[in-house]
């Protein structure tokens, strides 16, 4: 066989490899795609020192209705999440050092509820969780978190401490026109509505202590 006539044959086999290689294999699960996220520094309540590094991971914005039901939460205080929903990300917080191997890994907190607006001095990312968001905070308040976790295996809680009840935490993020900033935290009660903005954010954010800094963001 002429050496030439294989050139066609060549190329539908390797293109065939191809498109073998680059299918989803038998099995596999598609990722779950990354709207945002952000990177930034904890700082401690107490003394303003570095708390360690955070990461905020955003798989979704939030809907106008799930703004409307936060909105409503809010009003009743009765602002724990229905967990049945879909988590808009997750926040990763840093290991807790010297209490053994269990917590020296990163811990994982659910994001029930995201949105972002662009403002006349940048831009500002609201994130709002039924979890302790203890950025920068002590060890003895990550161990009493930490003693009433579920363990996975069983459903029992361990350690001593009566069962953890919904936590409701706002973080409100300010980034300026250079897309770096620092973020606030407040609890329902220090939580208003904007009505120009329609946004949640913290009442008197300037008089509320830093507790997100460098903050920010590696995407759009």
């Amino acid at each position: 066989m002429n050496p030439v006539s294989l050139r066609p044959i060549i190329a539908t086999l390797f293109g065939a490899a191809i498109c073998l290689a680059m299918s989803p294999q038998p099995g596999a699960t598609a990722k779950q795609p990354m709207t945002a996220r952000f990177v930034a520094r904890a700082v401690s309540p107490l003394d303003a020192k570095d708390g360690g590094p955070i990461e905020i991971l955003i798989e979704r914005w939030s809907t106008d209705d799930d703004l409307e039901n936060l909105r409503a939460a809010l009003l009743t205080r009765g602002a724990a999440f229905q967990r049945a929903r879909p988590e808009a990300g997750v926040v990763l917080m840093p290991g807790v050092q010297s209490l053994g191997a269990r917590v020296l890994a990163r811990r994982t907190l659910p994001i029930q509820f995201a949105r972002q607006i662009d403002t006349p001095a940048g831009r500002q990312v609201v994130i709002a969780t039924d979890q302790h968001l203890g950025f920068g905070e002590p060890p003895a308040r990550t161990q009493v978190v930490l003693a009433t976790d579920q363990r996975p295996d069983s459903g029992e809680r361990t350690g001593n401490a009566p069962p953890r009840e919904p936590e409701f935490t706002l973080l409100d993020i300010r980034l300026g026109p250079d897309g770096k900033g620092v973020g606030k935290l407040a609890p329902a009660a220090k939580v208003v509505y904007n009505q120009v903005k329609k946004i949640f954010e913290i009442e008197n954010y300037t008089a509320q202590p830093v507790r997100l800094s460098e903050v920010k963001s590696t995407t759009r």
